[in-house]
């Protein structure tokens, strides 16, 4: 399989674009957000999700663009090209079609089947996105992931690769039945001895005898802390002796001088609530000699103000005579602009009256021309109806068959080939080239250069005294494949007989005849929804409809008009015209009168309201002041006059000063105390009391447990119970190494038999890993080799071996060095599965090597490339085309 070019409309960030790709070598670069992983989804989702999937999946390849997202996929697969056209819009509007160059095309499921035969797996519709980026994992390598395992993307082909490897594999080793009987001896003493783990089994000797030792070691261990505890019981009574003595020389050196800084903490609480006091009273007289300050500069400030006022008042009564006169010249123009305007409307009136009934005329006459125009469409499409009734009975005439159908039988007959070429592929041949003695074969003579084929067991006699029996494929293998190959023909055959169909040739003839007979059908009906369909007859009487209310509007227009002109029906369009440019030259006229009254109008608005603001101007301006001279009068009556508020402001003054003074001299008391410091010193001082007392009680304490500890153990010896314990645990050490050198004798046996069977395994997979070892060569020169190893569910534990050092396995290698063995094993794996695609996969890496240094990305250029001379498609997306100018790839840039 090979892609050809892809083309993308509304899909995510891209609003139309065209990839064409080259057959062997691509290069897509552009700077990041530029869409190369959308890109890479986009060939990925068209392969490999349906076009009627909904929910999320379909909302992630919504595009801001307007309209839903498609793509049309071409690419090569079984000799021939094909396009496919997805268009993923849920399951009401999603659409699927694939065409083969030169051929039919299939729809939807039709379409999903054959391509899901052409890529050999399961088309996805309802896996969620992490199921479907896992789908053909081992060739699409997502950005962020080229540097997972390679190993678990090989799992879903397990099968199929291992069959390729086969064809490469190992004969069946041979093994006696001796050797058989041992190898099973010691598996069964090892299963007694361990688990399927490798762990010691329970129960077992050695896991007796290790807990035996545990056992030992644990008393050994309390007898040796008993024996410790004592030591340390008699040096802590000790220690705490001493710490009664010092606690008890300390505490009354701590006493006196607290006693001396507490009175002094008494001072100061004093002189901060006398400090307290004179601030409060400061604050007192300051604010009431604030107030009359503030009073004095409030009557001084209105009289400036009363001042100011009156100076103002006399410009403002002389503009009022000037207001009055422009006022009454604007009401005579308004009124006069008014009269204008209202001649003009009537004549816009009649203008009006005319070009409606004009328009009713010219409107009878195209509903008339619409009519007559539907019952032509209406007799063309009976006639097709005639046509679509004798497509539908030649179709009706032909076997039912679908794609799937085909697809089935294809597979069946492809099925009877294979099954026919395994039972000739076990025949045994054999070919006589001399002998002295008589040969015979089932009775029959052999004779020199004979060379019978043999299907089936034969016995071949020489002379008289050897025979031989030859079974083709050991017998039981040969029968299964002859069944094999009489059930595909049966099934075959049986298939073909519920269809009503001869042979498979047949029946890719009658599915041509019928899609052929389809699409007829479409296009007919196609043509009927054309011209209306269904609803061609509604429109007809919507029509008829139509035209009689366009007759009965002209009706009331002409009604309205005092004097109709008689106009031939071809001259109406050109009359209608005429009353248009009338009416548009009476509505100018009238637009021109509005503008000019309106203008009047707002002129006259505008001088008015001029005069009126201008009046309760004057008038707020006379009140401002009868206000202020009312304000002046009743402050001077509370606060007194100029003479006697200067007086209160001076005495007030006085007493603030007197009042910072008493308040400066406490504060300085204060201050020659320190507070701070006697604070400190107090809290430092009952500190260090509070320490030395409870050092005192925690000595007395230790030393009474102490006391009493030494007296309750003392009624055993613990030096001698740990001599006991020490003998008891070497004799159990001796008892458990004994067992486990007997256990490793048998480990060593159980895994040198196991080795046999992974060396069939690792010669299985040599054509993987050598595959693998050619490409790495091209990166870490010669001699660098991976070893490998077939598990249960696929290919596992691959190791990476470097000329002069040892193995490395995958989880311990850099960044860097996963990304290229990763991409290595995925080349090799796509170049053996791609036996299956006429020799050719494609492989796409997406920014997949962002931890490899520059240095490697250029010898990283020549394994892509040798990929490429292998048969593969390669496709990288990079932010940093520039890098790989040297491996000679198609660019493909995105801006």
């Amino acid at each position: 399989m090979r892609l050809l070019s892809i083309h993308l409309r509304n899909y995510r960030v891209h609003r139309n674009l065209e990839v064409s790709f080259d057959a062997s070598r691509n290069l897509i670069g552009g700077p990041n957000e530029s869409g190369k992983s959308t890109l890479a989804e986009a060939i990925h989702r068209t392969l490999f999700l349906r076009a009627k999937t909904g929910g999320a999946l379909q909302k992630s390849l919504v595009s801001t663009h307007p309209g839903d997202p498609e793509v049309t996929l071409r690419f090569a697969a079984r000799g021939t090209n094909w396009t496919l056209e997805k268009r993923f819009a849920g399951a009401s509007r999603g659409s699927t079609r694939l065409t083969r160059d030169g051929g039919s095309t299939l729809k939807d499921d039709e379409a999903d089947s054959m391509l899901a035969e052409l890529l050999g797996i399961e088309i996805s519709g309802r896996a969620n996105a992490a199921q479907l980026s896992a789908t053909w994992s081992h060739l699409w390598v997502w950005q962020g992931s080229s540097g997972e395992d390679p190993a678990i993307h090989a799992s879903s082909h397990k099968d199929t690769l291992v069959q390729r490897l086969q064809q490469d594999g190992i004969a069946a080793v041979m093994q006696s039945t001796t050797d058989q009987a041992v190898r099973e001896k010691i598996a069964a003493t090892y299963d007694t001895l361990f688990t399927a783990t490798g762990k010691p089994k329970a129960g077992s000797p050695p896991e007796v005898t290790r807990m035996r030792l545990a056992a030992a070691e644990e008393s050994l261990q309390r007898a040796t802390e008993l024996a410790q505890k004592l030591d340390q019981a008699a040096d802590a009574h000790t220690r705490a002796s001493a710490e009664i003595a010092a606690a008890s020389a300390a505490l009354p050196a701590l006493h006196a001088p607290r006693a001396v800084t507490a009175e002094k903490l008494i001072q100061v609480t004093d002189l901060r609530r006398l400090e307290q006091t004179q601030c409060e009273s400061l604050e007192s007289i300051a604010t009431t000699r604030e107030q009359l300050f503030q009073d004095h500069q409030r009557i001084l400030s209105l009289q400036q103000q009363a001042a100011t006022t009156s100076a103002a008042l006399a410009p403002t009564e002389e503009k009022q005579a000037s207001l009055a006169a422009a006022e009454n010249a604007a009401r005579h123009n308004s009124e006069a602009s008014e009269a204008a305007h209202q001649s003009c409307i009537a004549k816009v009136r009649q203008a009006r009256l005319h070009h409606d009934l004009a328009l009713a005329a010219v409107s009878v006459f195209e509903k008339s021309a619409a009519h007559a125009q539907l019952a032509t469409r209406a007799a063309e499409a009976e006639e097709l109806r005639g046509q679509l009734s004798a497509v539908a009975a030649r179709l009706s005439q032909l076997p039912i068959l679908t794609a799937a159908d085909l697809a089935t039988l294809r597979k069946l007959d492809r099925d009877a080939g294979n099954a026919a070429a395994a039972l000739d592929a076990m025949a045994t041949g054999i070919e006589l080239i001399d002998s002295n003695q008589p040969v015979t074969l089932d009775g029959k003579p052999l004779l020199p250069g004979d060379h019978p084929v043999l299907t089936d067991a034969g016995e071949l006699t020489i002379g008289s005294g050897t025979r031989l029996r030859i079974r083709p494929g050991g017998g039981s293998t040969l029968a299964a494949a002859r069944a094999a190959a009489t059930k595909t023909n049966s099934d075959l055959t049986d298939l073909l007989s519920r269809l009503g169909l001869h042979h498979l040739d047949h029946a890719s003839a009658t599915l041509e005849q019928r899609q052929a007979l389809d699409q007829q059908v479409a296009r007919h009906q196609e043509r009927w929804k054309a011209l209306g369909g269904d609803s061609l007859s509604t429109a007809l009487t919507a029509a008829a409809t139509a035209l009689d209310a366009a007759r009965s509007e002209y009706g009331r227009r002409l009604a309205l008009v005092d004097e109709a002109p008689a106009i031939a029906e071809d001259r109406y369009t050109a009359h209608l015209s005429i009353c248009q440019d009338d009416l548009t030259r009476s509505e100018v006229a009238e637009s021109s009168a509005r503008s000019q009254s309106e203008s009047a109008a707002t002129a006259l608005l505008t001088t008015t309201k001029a005069q009126q603001e201008h009046l309760a101007k004057v008038a707020v301006d006379h009140q401002a002041l009868r206000d202020l001279q009312t304000r002046i009068a009743v402050l001077e009556e509370t606060h007194g006059d100029a003479t006697t508020r200067h007086a209160k402001l001076a005495h007030a003054t006085a007493a603030t000063q007197a009042a910072d003074l008493d308040l400066t001299a406490t504060r300085t008391a204060l201050a020659q105390l320190d507070p701070g410091m006697l604070t400190a010193d107090l809290d430092r001082l009952d500190r260090a009391i509070a320490q030395q007392e409870t050092r005192l009680r925690d000595a007395l304490t230790q030393r009474a447990v102490m006391q009493s500890q030494l007296m309750l153990d003392g009624s055993s010896d613990p030096r001698a119970d740990l001599r006991h314990a020490t003998g008891r645990r070497d004799a159990a050490r001796e008892d458990f190494a004994a067992e486990q050198r007997h256990a490793a004798a048998i480990a060593t046996l159980y895994q040198h038999f196991s080795t046999m069977g992974e060396a069939m395994a690792r010669s299985l997979v040599q054509p993987l890993a050598d595959r693998i070892s050619g490409y790495l060569g091209c990166l870490f020169g010669a001699g660098a080799a991976v070893s490998l190893e077939l598990a249960d569910n696929g290919i596992a534990g691959i190791e990476l071996v470097r000329p002069g050092d040892s193995a490395f396995s995958f989880a311990t290698l850099s960044g860097g060095a996963r990304e290229q063995v990763a991409a290595a094993a995925r080349l090799a794996m796509a170049e053996i599965l791609a036996s299956d695609h006429e020799g050719c996969l494609p492989i796409l890496f997406d920014d997949a090597f962002a931890y490899t240094d520059p240095d490697r990305v250029l010898r990283l250029q020549r394994m892509l490339d040798l990929a490429a001379v292998r048969g593969l498609q390669v496709i990288v997306l990079t932010c940093t085309p520039d890098d790989y100018s040297a491996f000679g790839a198609a660019p493909i840039p995105l801006a």
